[in-house]
């Protein structure tokens, strides 16, 4: 019997493959070049799986990382992760815009400037306080800005504002030097006072003669003409052409009654006063010289009174003036608040 080698006793001829895996086991070179080319197809694998995986169905939205905060259905995707066309598609109306980072971010509300409350105890947002948030009409004294102070020319009086204190007298009256048509003396505020004077000069420059019938009346002067109406006519009939005592704008030295001298006495303080030349001139130039007529027509449920085409209320030029090209009927109206049709 032939002897066996000692080599072949510790190595017996091997098979083709067991021969292939040691040549191709690490860390022999082809062992090492077969790790580098399964981990290469690894990676392209991965990478191919992330692109297919990376849109959400059909929406063509892709989902958010895990870090990043936001809605996987609110982040629109990229277009060319999608195996529709290359143009975008029209952005669906649940769609939210994108932010300078790429996530979606809510839509930016406009800025918008609050409503200036200037004048105090007119309504926010109403025509007098857009006027002085101009600037341009902003007095000095800002304790002037306010329509419950008796010394500004913005105080409002009415059927439910009455003064304060009750009896108020302007410490600045004088008699302005202008035409008089009854025997009642001539007093109003010092600033009215001028007003009235350009007025009734400018009236008398185109013909129209106007006469100053009444100005300022003292609360007991209004106490008893008030009540000399109540005996005439009754309580509720005098509440609608007479203020009463502490309710009148006479007793803040800013309101005139006026007249016409060319017309006659037969229609003062009545009705038919506006079709005198004298109600038809101040109802189209008196807010230039800073009046307006207070008590139109149709305005009676704001103003609490009858209309009065005689009686006229100072409120400075720039109030006037905006009162009349707005179009506004009453100073309630103006100041944004309720009408005054009654008494509490």
């Amino acid at each position: 019997m032939p002897v066996v080698g000692f080599h072949q006793t510790r190595h017996p001829r091997q098979t083709l493959g067991a021969r292939l895996h040691r040549e191709l086991s690490w860390p022999r070179p082809g062992g090492v070049l077969l790790s580098l080319v399964g981990a290469t197809l690894v990676l392209v694998g991965a990478l191919a799986l992330d692109a297919s995986t990376g849109s959400a169905g059909p929406s063509g939205a892709a989902p958010a990382s895990a870090h990043s905060g936001t809605d996987a259905s609110q982040v629109l995707s990229s277009p060319t992760a999608s195996a529709t066309p290359t143009h975008d598609p029209a952005p669906s109306a649940k769609q939210k815009p994108l932010s300078a980072s790429g996530s979606s971010a809510s839509p930016i509300a406009p800025a918008t400037t609050p409503a200036q409350t200037l004048v105090k105890g007119a309504a926010s947002g109403s025509p007098i306080q857009k006027l002085f948030a101009t600037g341009s009409e902003v007095p000095s004294d800002k304790k002037l800005l306010d329509i419950f102070n008796p010394n500004s020319s913005l105080v409002l009086v009415n059927k439910t504002h009455q003064l304060s204190p009750l009896k108020y007298a302007p410490k600045d009256l004088r008699a302005p030097a202008v035409t008089t048509g009854s025997q009642e003396p001539g007093a109003l505020r010092a600033e009215a006072a001028t007003a009235a004077e350009r007025m009734f000069t400018a009236a008398a420059a185109q013909g129209v003669n106007l006469t100053l019938m009444s100005s300022y009346r003292s609360y007991d002067t209004q106490f008893n003409l008030y009540n000399s109406y109540v005996a005439q006519k009754g309580a509720a009939a005098a509440d609608t052409t007479s203020a009463r005592p502490g309710f009148s704008e006479h007793q803040t030295g800013l309101a005139i009654d006026i007249g016409d001298a060319a017309a006659g006495s037969a229609c003062d303080f009545t009705s038919c006063f506006a079709g005198n030349p004298a109600a038809q001139w101040v109802a189209a130039h008196a807010h230039d010289h800073g009046f307006v007529v207070r008590y139109v027509p149709g305005a009676e449920l704001k103003t609490g009174y009858l209309a009065e085409p005689w009686h006229l209320r100072y409120l400075g030029v720039g109030a006037a003036q905006d009162m009349k090209v707005r179009g506004i009927a009453s100073y309630e109206e103006y100041l944004g608040l309720p009408g005054s049709p009654g008494y509490k």
